[in-house]
């Protein structure tokens, strides 16, 4: 009886014992399956790889135990593809070409921030050599017998864009985040070689833009043209920069926007002014320049109407009405020179025309408000 009694004890004893180890390896298994989950879970590879239903609750630890209850940010907005138009007239004007040749990344702004700055500066310095046509003939005259010919007021626009462009450029050289928003900077990295090949189109028409091209001023028109180019590609890419939220900020709107779509504004208005003096530089007949004029006058405000109207932004237009009605009081230097009707008709299709500009970029305006 007395070995029975001990033989119990002893395998009481030993089911005890086995049962406080089983429970501590139990417990020291059941610590290191919870150390090894934890690892995982704060692991981005196997987050990722979590189901949308699982990986909710793991996403507050994005970024590992550094990141430990940080929200994962939201991807970025794509900024929208450039239009048919914008590519095409980007590879006229070699804005295309430039960003593509392989001098800067297309995809850093690093380099293209640069170049606007630099192209800007380079631009600023020709326009101010002296030595140019516009500088030495002065104003129209009536022996000129130019029938599109704007006001020298006109020309006051040149302030603005040059002052505002003047400080787009310093801002994209020192401090280039001011103008972008926290969606990124996909819109200037697309608008910088657009803007720096209408530029050095610019550049170009300073240096032909002198007595030596006096016969041979569809030169410096073509200049003008392929500017015209540029920056219909370079306030594209603006404008679709505008359509996606917190991509410009309210000071890229100030000093990159409004300036290029001033400057793409007058820019159309010049060109067609370029093709006017060729006309007239080659003796065309009278009353083929007066088609052409009153076409012109039309046909500006009808380009610059549809690029404000489908873009939302009234700029353009305004800048076609103020240049038109500019015509409109600049072809008076003509009164007594030509027939009456005919200077009343020039001077109604430029008034007519600013006209349509006005109510087109009060569209553009009210669409703007509308989105």
């Amino acid at each position: 009886f007395f070995s029975i009694g001990i033989s119990c004890r002893s395998t009481v004893e030993g089911d005890v014992r086995c049962m406080r180890l089983s429970t501590t390896a139990t417990r020291t298994s059941s610590a290191r399956i919870s150390c090894v989950a934890l690892a995982l879970l704060a692991s981005g590879p196997f987050t990722a790889a979590l189901p949308s239903q699982l990986s909710q609750p793991a996403a507050i630890m994005k970024g590992g135990f550094l990141g430990w209850g940080a929200p994962a940010p939201p991807p970025l907005p794509l900024l929208p593809s450039a239009t048919t138009s914008e590519v095409a007239a980007s590879m006229i004007s070699g804005g295309d070409l430039l960003s593509r040749s392989g001098l800067l990344s297309p995809a850093s702004p690093e380099g293209w921030r640069i170049v606007l700055a630099g192209s800007f500066a380079l631009f600023f310095a020709f326009t101010s050599l002296p030595g140019r046509l516009d500088t030495k003939l002065g104003r129209p005259k009536k022996e000129d017998m130019r029938f599109f010919t704007p006001s020298g007021w006109a020309f006051a626009i040149w302030g603005p864009i040059f002052l505002l462009e003047m400080v787009m450029a310093a801002t994209a050289a020192l401090a280039p985040a001011s103008l972008v928003g926290p969606a990124g900077n996909a819109w200037l990295v697309q608008m910088a070689p657009n803007y720096a090949a209408a530029a050095l189109h610019q550049v170009v028409w300073t240096m032909c833009f002198r007595e030596w091209a006096m016969k041979k001023l569809w030169i410096p028109a073509t200049c003008l043209t392929l500017a015209a180019f540029g920056l219909f590609s370079a306030h594209g890419a603006i404008v679709r920069g505008l359509s996606v939220a917190d991509s410009v900020s309210a000071w890229g709107y100030i000093a990159a926007a409004v300036p290029v779509g001033l400057h793409f504004g007058w820019m159309c208005c010049a060109a067609v002014l370029s093709w006017n003096n060729v006309l007239n530089s080659v003796g065309a007949k009278r009353h083929v320049q007066m088609t052409a004029a009153i076409a012109s006058c039309y046909g500006a405000a009808a380009l610059l109407g549809g690029v404000s109207v489908m873009r939302k932004d009234p700029l353009p237009a305004l800048v076609g009405c103020w240049a038109l009605y500019a015509v409109s009081t600049g072809h008076e230097v003509l009164r007594g020179a030509i027939d009456a009707l005919a200077f009343d008709s020039l001077n109604l299709s430029a008034k007519v025309a600013s006209g349509l500009s006005l109510l087109a970029a009060g569209a553009a305006f009210v669409l703007a408000r509308m989105a």
